[in-house]
């Protein structure tokens, strides 16, 4: 069987310097879950394309800042996204299956579903909603939300990472539920195992450890907040690993408050760089606060990253965390955006680290055993049947 992977967005890549380092892990793990199920996969990542000719992709802070910056990218996006639609079709013939990730004023599937082939679309947000009012990249949110509704309207299967996006779908926009599946992030196991990495530590005291875009609902904030409480009682230290809209506001919040040596904001790291940085921490923090919709919809690749590291995490307790998350055996579920709680949850964890209760080997096993991409790509398969 024959598979094209599509993506449109210009800032999403799989090469090693892209900035969009969480999407790369998903595109990269759905990719090789196909194959490792033997399917033959072709790829039109226009991300690729951009940085293979030397274009730098990393503007979403310059757009942020900028009304006419944003207006002109959303004219670019439309037109380059017409002329990839012509492209991608011309290149790829015989293809048994598009499997596209959702990028803003993008359609690239719709040219193949009109011949007639099967189209599977991933979304990870309400795209304009979140483009618009979190991410502040796009001005053009209607032409937006029009281009997103004739996506899912048209696909055959629109893929959704939870429960609670799902659920925002069919509010926003005119979707039959039937062909809607909920398939939560996973994991490549062999690339976060901690017998391949040689950890980097940027303390030698207790490291709570943050990967991931350091933006607004990543909830590091909380996070700085307790740190500041904790470091009285214990010897904390925090590592902060990515970049985003927030990074320089809150390594200033730590500078007021004394903490510019007990959190380190190390800045983005190299792809392959990650596993190592996650190998250095004794506890994980994966925190979300609601977006601006007042939601949490996301599925934390993070998550599955520390525990196939063999690290227990301290998470906000939404539809990931409290599914991966056994208190006490590998991590806790904290409240989002409650400092108390997270206090409480980061004592417990600094006294069962001590102790050397968390046991490595068998938080690993869990995600090893049933979160890979593998079963994720397995799952597609058995409830879309009509591709098998």
């Amino acid at each position: 069987m024959k598979l094209l992977y599509l993506s449109g967005a210009p800032r999403v890549s799989t090469q090693l310097k892209a900035d969009a380092g969480g999407a790369r892990a998903h595109i990269m793990g759905v990719i090789n879950g196909f194959k490792d199920l033997n399917w033959d996969v072709s790829e039109y990542i226009v991300g690729d394309r951009i940085m293979k000719s030397g274009h730098k992709t990393d503007f979403q802070k310059s757009l942020s800042k900028s009304y006419f910056k944003r207006f002109l990218a959303d004219i670019i996006r439309i037109t380059y996204g017409m002329y990839n639609n012509q492209l991608s079709f011309k290149k790829h013939k015989d293809i048994d299956c598009v499997y596209e990730r959702l990028g803003a004023f993008q359609l690239m599937g719709l040219k193949f579903r009109k011949k007639g082939v099967p189209w599977i679309l991933e979304t990870n947000s309400v795209l304009y909603e979140e483009a618009k009012n979190d991410r502040k990249s796009i001005i053009l949110a209607d032409v937006c939300r029009k281009m997103e509704a004739k996506a899912y309207q048209s696909c055959d299967y629109l893929i959704c990472v939870t429960d609670e996006l799902k659920g925002m779908i069919i509010d926003h926009f005119d979707i039959d539920p039937a062909k809607i599946l909920v398939v939560p992030n996973g994991v490549d196991t062999n690339r976060f195992n901690p017998n391949k990495v040689t950890a980097i530590r940027e303390h030698d005291e207790f490291t709570v450890g943050f990967v991931g875009s350091v933006i607004a609902w990543c909830g590091v904030d909380v996070l700085i907040k307790a740190v500041k409480i904790l470091q009285k009682e214990i010897p904390i230290k925090v590592t902060v690993v990515g970049d985003g809209l927030a990074k320089q506001q809150w390594e200033e919040d730590c500078i007021q408050s004394g903490l510019e040596e007990t959190i380190k904001f190390v800045g983005r790291k190299s792809w392959d760089q990650v596993p190592a940085y996650i190998g250095g921490f004794d506890v994980c923090y994966s925190g979300q606060v609601a977006t601006h919709s007042g939601k949490m919809y996301h599925s934390p690749l993070k998550i599955y990253e520390y525990l196939s590291m063999g690290k227990p995490v301290i998470a906000a307790k939404f539809q990931d965390a409290t599914k991966m998350i056994q208190n006490g055996e590998n991590g806790f579920c904290f409240q989002s955006g409650d400092v108390d709680d997270l206090i409480e949850k980061i004592r417990a964890a600094y006294t069962l680290f001590q102790q050397g209760k968390f046991d490595a080997k068998k938080i690993r096993k869990h995600v090893e055993d049933s979160h890979s991409w593998k079963s994720r790509i397995e799952y597609i398969l058995k409830e879309t049947k009509n591709l098998n």
